[in-house]
């Protein structure tokens, strides 16, 4: 688990899309999309 997954998962959760998440943290769609996968697989959920 890094920094940016759960950053990302914490922009997620705040702005309540993975599209407005993706804006705030000026990356694109798919990059946070696989972030959030990976902190899933890491916590098998």
């Amino acid at each position: 688990m890094r920094y940016t997954q759960l950053r990302s998962f914490h922009a997620v959760a705040e702005v309540g899309s993975v599209t407005g998440a993706a804006r705030r943290l000026h990356v694109s769609q798919p990059t946070l999309t696989s972030q959030i996968r990976a902190l899933e697989e890491h916590y098998a959920v």
